[in-house]
């Protein structure tokens, strides 16, 4: 019944079958030969004639890349003052049963809806009379629009047939409607005797055309009629919901369920004739199944810009974008967005394989490019800014594949800049942003469209991937920054933090950075962890489980971060630095964080923030901030475990004297230390590359004695862990307390002084500290009827009272309190002051 149906409906078809069969002789013209610009009664080709033909691209004249398989071709453009007319001698005398054919078509021209209206006429002299002229088709037949070729017979008039010569005209008019007229191109024009094509239609090749839909290639031109029928089409006994004509020989038939990706499928097609009636053998072809529109992340990279091409040089005055296919399969990128930070185009219908270049460029400059490999015009180009841009290329529906940026420092120097030099990705197979590795062209012509990159280098080195930094925008926000870029293709569910926060959203940020935004609020100095698992690096390999600790820290309030240790005096070719020291049991936040001095009207000056985002100082930590950490770090290799921060400059601290200032993010001062010389140890000859170290965090640090010199034991200097001096044992119940109660003033063999700290149960005593020697003699007083607050500190440096070094022994400190009531209080403590022996 199927069959019958099908058989009765071929009857009824029209005849607008291509021959495809080879001719056997025939006048030919292909139009590949040079147009002479030469107007009737003059030749333009051999037995061709025109109106008006010229050079350009007006009136009459030859066009390249637009006949049939991209050849060149003949055109007319129609305007309201030019209608084209062509006349050819033909000799139908020489053949035996001549027939006449070409191949014609129209191209868009502008945004105007005139058709081109094509006419033909016979006559017997060039100079003579004409029959009527007969229209091709209708009005409708040349659309202002992009067709495909079509075959059009011309029957020769009996009358004509057995003359020497004959003349046959072509009249192309302006056609009705507004705006512009369509192009109208011809190619492969062939008069002559013709074998008629005997031959059976073939399937060339199927292949996926989206995710439901199949691309099938037929040999020659089918029925129109037939090829759309879904009943000629079976894929796993089911029928296509529907069937499309794309053009004379491709059909995309589309199923009403997704296709599975890389399954092999086999499609059977039956009962379609092409356009001469032959029909096809039933067919089951073969084919893989992917979908050419489902493009993955960097599998087509932008690989090559010219922002700034220049006029005179061996590359085109055009502006272009390179890309490079480097996946797996076929892509199909109609309806592909390219865009910029000012415009969005939308790419055509084009298939580009694995390994292949695909130059975009704007529509009118286009065909400059076309010798230097495949193009594709782009009808509304974003123009790319000289200075620096963002190049996008995403799906249809808005899906990532590639970016790319470049500022005026990429090219290295304003030779490059504006030497007419493209940038070009060294390696296309890196799958995270390249914009940090883009480079001027070293080839010749100072850039390499449609061909692999002069840097190209598949090497590309990348630091280990871990997680650098994770810390608390705020209670319900993280940001996670790895050491080198990331696959940006990360869900919420490969991270996990423990204790339990639940994740809302994850946002990739840039390639290296993710936020993270919770459902859940984090609590203050709780330490958590962050789990990140399945991360791929931008090679595609996977990096396992990788973790940091995280803390929402407080905001430190003053005494909880205090100035602890300067360098302010270094040895030649050492930095300076400034220490600060958590004093608190708690995770301080230290964002936005300064240092300053104190300008001559006594307000702070030369403001340095140090406090990066998410910078938190551990419980009891230290943090040393320089200009040079290494530097530092070679300078006092004791501390190279240290805590330290390198800032690009430090206030003003000069070497005879002056004030640190440390700032709380809103400009709040923190502490302040008034340093000098006259501060360090007095045996000291030389105080170059000695720090000044807090000795008491509790004590002010306008306390003079609550400040001394490094310990030379420990390099004269601490950056970023506990001070040499540092007094940090907790008070006793005695009131006097001494410590260390055995030292040596030369620092040879341990402490270079000793601190005598006292604690009192009210104020309003004053104190007598003095150091006797074992046989009583005074050798120095440390204070004399000085009035004491509650506790206090002072200390020793085991010099007498002219700063001159007393001998090794036993000394006696005794200390007098008295308070206005008439009480007195009397302690005597044993020194013992060593030497290296």
């Amino acid at each position: 019944m199927e069959k019958h149906f099908l058989e009765k409906l071929l009857i009824i078809i029209p005849i607008f079958f291509e021959l495809g069969n080879p001719i056997l002789f025939a006048q030919k013209q292909d139009f590949e030969s040079s147009f002479q610009p030469s107007s009737y009664p003059e030749e333009f080709l051999p037995n061709w004639y025109g109106n008006e033909v010229r050079a350009t691209s007006a009136r009459i004249f030859q066009v390249s890349n637009q006949g049939r398989n991209g050849s060149k071709g003949l055109a007319v453009q129609p305007i309201s003052t030019f209608d084209g007319r062509i006349w050819i001698k033909l000799t139908p005398g020489q053949f035996e049963n001549p027939e006449l054919l070409f191949f014609a078509k129209t191209i868009q021209n502008g945004s105007g809806n005139r058709p081109a209206l094509v006419f033909y006429s016979w006559g017997r002299k060039l100079d003579g009379e004409f029959s009527e002229p007969i229209q091709i088709g209708n009005n409708t037949e040349f659309p202002n629009s992009n067709q495909e070729f079509r075959r059009y017979n011309i029957t020769l008039p009996f009358q004509f047939k057995s003359e020497e010569e004959v003349f046959l005209s072509l009249d192309i008019r302006y056609g009705p409607g507004s705006g512009s007229a369509a192009r109208w191109i011809m190619d492969d024009f062939v008069f002559g005797d013709i074998v008629r094509d005997e031959s059976s239609p073939r399937v060339i090749s199927a292949k996926g055309y989206d995710s439901n839909s199949v691309f099938i290639q037929f040999s020659e031109r089918v029925d129109p009629v037939f090829s759309i029928f879904s009943i000629a089409y079976e894929l796993e006994d089911e029928n296509p919901i529907s069937v499309q004509l794309k053009s004379d020989s491709l059909v995309i038939a589309t199923f009403e369920r997704k296709l599975e990706s890389a399954k092999f499928y086999g499609l059977s097609i039956r009962q379609i004739p092409d356009l001469e009636g032959n029909f096809l053998q039933d067919t089951t072809v073969t084919f893989t199944f992917f979908d050419p529109t489902d493009i993955a992340v960097k599998a087509l990279v932008i690989n090559e810009l010219m922002p700034a091409p220049r006029a005179d040089q061996d590359l085109p005055n055009v502006e272009y974008i390179e890309l490079f296919h480097a996946g797996d399969h076929e892509f199909r990128i109609e309806g592909l967005k390219l865009s910029n930070s000012r415009s969005i185009a939308v790419l055509r219908e084009y298939w580009i394989n694995p390994g292949e270049y695909l130059i975009l460029a704007p529509e009118n400059q286009a065909a400059q490019l076309a010798s230097f490999g495949k193009v594709l015009s782009i009808k509304s180009w974003p123009t790319l800014l000289n200075s620096g841009d963002q190049v996008f290329l995403s799906s249809a529906t808005g899906m990532f594949i590639d970016r790319i940026s470049y500022s005026t420092s990429t090219w290295g120097g304003n030779v490059f800049a504006n030497g007419g030099y493209s940038l070009e990705v060294p390696n296309p197979f890196f799958l995270c942003d390249n914009s940090a590795f883009l480079t001027p062209s070293i080839d010749k012509f100072r850039g390499t469209p449609g061909i692999q990159n002069s840097i190209f280098d598949p090497k590309t080195e990348l630091v280990y991937l871990k997680i650098e930094s994770a810390f608390f925008v705020d209670s319900k926000e993280i940001l996670v920054v790895f050491s080198s870029p990331i696959l940006p293709n990360l869900d919420k569910e490969n991270i996990s933090i423990t204790p339990s926060l639940q994740i809302d959203t994850l946002l990739v940020d840039s390639n290296t950075d993710i936020r993270l935004v919770l459902g859940s609020t984090a609590k203050i100095n709780q330490v958590y962890k962050l789990v990140a698992t399945g991360l791929k690096d931008c090679f595609g390999n996977e990096t396992g489980e990788l973790s940091i600790n995280l803390v929402l820290p407080e905001i430190p309030e003053k005494g909880e971060l205090i100035i602890n240790e300067v360098l302010f005096d270094p040895r030649t070719g050492d930095p300076k630095f400034v220490e600060v020291k958590n004093t608190t049991e708690k995770y301080l936040n230290l964002e936005n964080l300064a240092l300053a001095n104190i300008n001559s009207t006594g307000v702070p000056d030369q403001l340095r923030v140090f406090g990066k985002q998410g910078m938190v100082l551990v419980p009891k930590g230290y943090l040393a901030i320089t200009t040079a950490t290494q530097a530092l770090k070679s300078a006092y290799p004791k501390s190279i475990q240290g805590n330290f921060l390198q800032i690009p400059t430090l206030p003003s601290y000069p070497i005879a004297g002056g004030t640190v200032v440390l700032l709380f993010s809103g400009g709040e001062i923190a502490e302040t230390f008034k340093y000098d010389r006259k501060l360090h140890h007095p045996l000291l000859r030389d105080t170059k590359g000695v720090s000044l170290e807090r000795i008491s965090e509790q004590s002010p640090t306008t306390l003079s004695s609550n400040w001394q010199s490094a310990s030379g034991n420990e390099d004269y200097a601490t950056p970023g862990r506990k001070n040499s001096q540092a007094l940090d044992i907790e008070f006793e119940a005695e009131i006097i307390q001494i410590d260390p109660d055995v030292f040596d003033p030369e620092g040879s063999s341990g402490p270079a002084i000793t601190s005598i700290r006292y604690q009192l149960d009210m104020s309003g005593w004053v104190g007598t500290f003095k150091i006797y020697s074992a046989a009583g003699q005074l050798i120095q007083t440390l204070a004399q009827n000085q009035i004491l607050g509650t506790n206090g500190m002072f200390t020793w440096t085991g010099t007498d009272s002219t700063g001159k070094l007393v001998r090794a022994g036993y000394y006696v400190l005794v200390a007098e309190l008295y308070e206005l009531g008439g009480k007195t209080k009397v302690f005597k403590k044993t020194i013992v002051v060593a030497t290296r022996l």
